[in-house]
């Protein structure tokens, strides 16, 4: 076997027993593996199998690397990426069945399968789907994402077994939706699932009522937030999924479970109910799909689907206008778990211009709404309001923007979208020492205009000028100031919870600065 892929075997055995630095070394060189021709990588493959299993979390983390940096490397070569030989197929397969369902390196080794379109591979990663499937969604879903590339797969090494999965939730979800996208992409002509309608229609009623339970009594059928949000989660992308199979399969014999669907208090799930009703002809689930419409965090789903289904006509002409579609992008994504988390109890504009915007060749239309949020704690009512943007992008700072004006607030914006080799920040402790002397100066620069407690936090570069980003106070009221060698500008900490801070303050200069430039007009 190769030198070097000797040598990281040798850091799987020991890997345990490195420090953490020296394991940092290590997997910076694990890419070694997708170097390798197949006939070492067989090699390697069996070697690791020697291995005490199930290996420790630091060796685990070290062939999750290597493997990944394979799995890349594939993804990169798409069409030219030779499939597996006879003999290295069943050496992967194995070694994913003996890392155990803890390992985070299974799912890269799935992935393997999954991307190399030889049969043997994709009926050995269908066994292993249905058998001993990845333990997380994320994992499911890296190992799973191959499959839905428009390539030469034949059906058949799919379907029907991978149906044999839908005792499994995460990937009965996962399952369904390749189907589905099967069906829409008419790789088959028929639903794989066609002949499993009811089957699914009893997984429709009992995914269902599972999650009306947990609506009604999450203490009791949840061990608190994190466990609630997962098994929600899984609820609804099942859920999801088994819409769209029974609306895409025709199956009139479910219109009684979505309307169940339609009943729970997810909107996500109401859009869905709708839509599969709307396909499957019910007048109901059309009155339905048309006035969700009104709801923005449904808005864009719902025109999505009425378009394909010839109903746009029945859809309000003021929930299409440009204004209602970029309320709708808003909300959807305040909504995403990665931000709040659900969407905004209400939104109202604040402001809408066409303008020039960095990074786009065109006026473009842009849009800022003031979001609002109201939750109980404790018994205690509190009311959360901030200000976003929709148009050339979509976002919202965690600071209160409030106090500002439209077009600094359009400002703040720009400045954090921009992208430029030129336009950056350091923090001032990495700057040289005559950098520095311009920090000096530029502090000089805000004492003569009033300012106290002058402290720098980074320096900006915008197209080879300076400016200076620094906490300070003036007549006692403390702030951040951003000064270059023209002008400054200050701004207070109004918000004691959430004030500008120097992040927000620079993208505000550098937004200001930017827009007058492209809008001199």
């Amino acid at each position: 076997m190769d030198e070097r892929l000797q040598a990281l075997v040798i850091d799987l055995k020991t890997a345990s027993q490195l420090s953490s630095a020296e394991l940092a070394k290590r997997v910076r060189r694990s890419n070694w593996l997708a170097d390798a021709p197949a006939s070492e990588r067989l090699l390697f493959w069996f070697e690791v199998a020697s291995l005490d299993m199930p290996l420790s979390p630091p060796a685990d983390a070290l062939l999750r690397q290597a493997a990944g940096e394979l799995v890349q490397r594939w993804r990169t070569a798409a069409k030219n990426v030779e499939p597996l030989s006879d003999d290295e197929v069943p050496a992967i397969s194995s070694l994913y069945e003996q890392l155990g369902s803890g390992s985070s390196a299974r799912a890269d080794l799935l992935a393997a399968l999954t991307l190399t379109a030889s049969d043997a591979a994709i009926e050995s990663a269908v066994e292993l789907l249905v058998s001993d499937p990845p333990a997380s969604d994320n994992d499911l879903a890296r190992a799973m994402s191959p499959l839905f590339r428009k390539r030469s797969i034949r059906p058949e090494l799919l379907f029907p077994r991978l149906l044999d999965a839908l005792s499994h939730a995460p990937v009965a979800a996962a399952v369904l939706d390749l189907a589905n996208y099967l069906t829409r992409e008419n790789v088959v002509s028929e639903h794989p699932a066609a002949d499993r309608g009811v089957q699914l229609i009893h997984l429709l009623g009992e995914m269902t009522a599972s999650l009306s339970m947990l609506e009604e009594r999450p203490d009791q059928h949840a061990t608190g937030a994190i466990d609630l949000s997962r098994k929600v989660a899984s609820s609804v992308a099942l859920l999801v999924s088994l819409c769209d199979a029974v609306a895409q399969i025709g199956s009139e014999a479910a219109i009684p479970k979505l309307y169940q669907v339609h009943d729970l208090a997810h909107r996500r799930l109401k859009t869905e109910a709708a839509a599969a009703l709307a396909k499957l002809g019910d007048e109901q689930g059309i009155k339905y799909l048309t006035e969700l419409a009104a709801e923005p965090v449904a808005r864009l789903r719902v025109i999505a689907y009425a378009e394909e289904l010839g109903l746009l006509d029945k859809i309000e002409p003021e929930h299409q206008s440009g204004t209602a579609r970029a309320e709708a992008e808003l909300a959807v994504w305040l909504a995403e778990p990665t931000q709040f988390g659900l969407p905004p109890a209400r939104l109202e504009l604040l402001d809408h211009r066409t303008q020039f915007w960095p990074g786009y060749n065109d006026e473009v239309p842009c849009y800022l709404f003031r979001f609002h949020y109201s939750v109980t704690v404790d018994g205690d009512e509190r009311v959360y309001s901030n200000l976003g943007i929709a148009g050339p992008l979509t976002y919202a700072f965690t600071a209160d923007l409030e106090d500002l004006s439209p077009d600094d607030i359009y400002a703040a914006f720009a400045g954090f979208q921009a992208e430029h080799e030129e336009i950056r920040q350091y923090d001032v402790e990495r700057l040289s020492r005559a950098e520095k002397l311009e920090v000096e100066r530029l502090k000089r620069r805000l004492h003569d205009a009033g300012y106290t407690d002058i402290e720098p936090v980074q320096m900006g570069y915008f197209f080879g000028e300076r400016a200076l980003i620094a906490t300070v106070k003036i007549e006692g009221l403390g702030g951040v100031a951003v000064v270059d060698f023209q002008d400054h500008a200050f701004f207070p900490a109004r918000s004691t919870r959430r004030p500008i801070g120097p992040r927000e303050a620079y993208c505000i200069y550098k937004g200001r600065r930017l827009l007058k430039t492209f809008n001199r007009k």
